[in-house]
């Protein structure tokens, strides 16, 4: 068996024998607190929110591209936010001076591999927010518009996932996949975060800091953008067709 098979298999034992009873019992004192009855009702209104957003043209739209750092890939055992950044973009124009940037401070002790990949210590997350109250802010700061991730299968799977594990309303907002996007306008399979950030000669800042790297998304973002113009991709409906969605 290979090291990353015996680490997943460990992590899965160690996640169902001990510390999914140890995060159940920090959930259920963090639902007596506001913040999260708060969260709680927050969730249910960005799904009422699609339809209107949906029949947006793009120049119209307010977009908020997101980023997450986590201490790893699998939410379903353990794996959890540390921080989210985000910068809004009205129609094709980056808003430099709306952004969000907030450290969570996780529930189970963060990995020396974590800390070195993402540059966040200790006293970071001494400083930073619950999930409930961190995600709040969040979804505060970018309630009204339409979610923008590299790739988005990855980050709201894991939000989904992760408000799961805590008991919360389901999360189903308006987002465009950039990643998939990329692929089908491009036409090309290397469209991660750093071959477009090279692709489009886009200033790289440094890597896995969720606010840099949301930054460098909405530079992406911005230069599909031009592409869907070009191409008479008008609406939020007629981007989802170019990602193979109907809707």
């Amino acid at each position: 068996m290979s090291d990353a098979k015996f680490n997943v298999g460990y992590r899965i034992i160690k996640y169902y024998f001990w510390q999914r009873y140890l995060f159940n019992k920090q959930v259920e004192k963090e639902k007596k607190n506001p913040s999260y009855q708060k969260l709680s009702t927050m969730l249910k209104e960005f799904e009422e929110e699609k339809p209107l957003l949906q029949r947006q043209q793009l120049e119209n739209c307010t977009f908020t591209i997101f980023d997450l750092e986590t201490t790893g890939f699998f939410p379903e055992i353990g794996d959890e936010i540390v921080s989210i950044g985000a910068v809004k973009m009205q129609g094709d124009k980056i808003l430099k001076h709306m952004t969000y940037y907030e450290v969570i401070n996780p529930l189970q002790t963060v990995s020396a591999e974590t800390k070195k990949f993402t540059g966040l210590k200790r006293a970071d997350f001494l400083k930073g927010k619950t999930l409930p109250v961190g995600l709040k802010e969040f979804l505060d700061f970018c309630k009204g518009t339409i979610l923008v991730a590299h790739p988005a299968s990855f980050d709201i799977n894991f939000l989904q996932k992760r408000i799961g594990k805590w008991g919360l309303p389901s999360f189903d907002p308006e987002f465009i996949d950039s990643y998939t996007l990329a692929k089908e306008l491009l036409n090309e399979q290397d469209c991660y975060l750093d071959d477009l950030v090279h692709r489009f000669e886009i200033m790289k800042r440094s890597r896995h800091h969720a606010l840099n790297d949301a930054i460098m998304t909405a530079e992406i973002f911005q230069e599909l953008l031009k592409v869907c113009k070009e191409r008479e991709v008008e609406t939020i409906k007629d981007l989802h067709e170019v990602n193979g969605i109907v809707i």
